[in-house]
């Protein structure tokens, strides 16, 4: 993926990417892709990134992929529900597609994140990326 404002992927330290976003070519949506096992500081890091996005260019939906994250991130649910969400809400975000993980601990964290989501967005999970962007733009249409 290469790094514009439309493009960006995050690295820790070790330099293993663990966040890539991206702004649908119709600014429909940004996707947002976390990849294997997330801390705090990662989730409120790859957050930011897309506030900073929303900012640059607003957007009314965010689809946002678990499909290989691993493992929990109810660490960050707090962080999420009380402080992203009414941001994104603020920056004009309507809509919050999200993807489950396979793995049932990244299920249980959105579990938890979802009636706290549901106060700011239309909210819908999905198992499929292609399904989660068709209701995206059923949506917007």
């Amino acid at each position: 993926m290469t790094e514009t404002t439309n493009n960006k992927e995050l690295r820790k330290a070790n330099g293993d990417v663990f966040c890539e976003l991206k702004r649908s070519a119709d600014n429909a949506f940004i996707y947002v892709n976390w990849i294997g096992i997330q801390s705090l500081e990662t989730m409120v890091m790859g957050g930011n990134q897309v506030l900073t996005m929303l900012r640059e260019e607003s957007c009314l939906a965010i689809l946002n992929s678990n499909r290989e994250l691993i493992g929990p991130w109810e660490i960050a649910v707090n962080w999420m529900a009380y402080k992203w969400a009414p941001q994104a809400k603020a920056l004009g975000t309507l809509y919050f597609a999200h993807v489950l993980s396979h793995g049932i601990f990244g299920k249980r964290s959105f579990e938890k994140l979802k009636p706290e989501m549901e106060k700011h967005f239309e909210v819908k999970s999905f198992e499929d990326e292609a399904v989660a962007e068709k209701w995206i733009r059923l949506k917007l249409s």
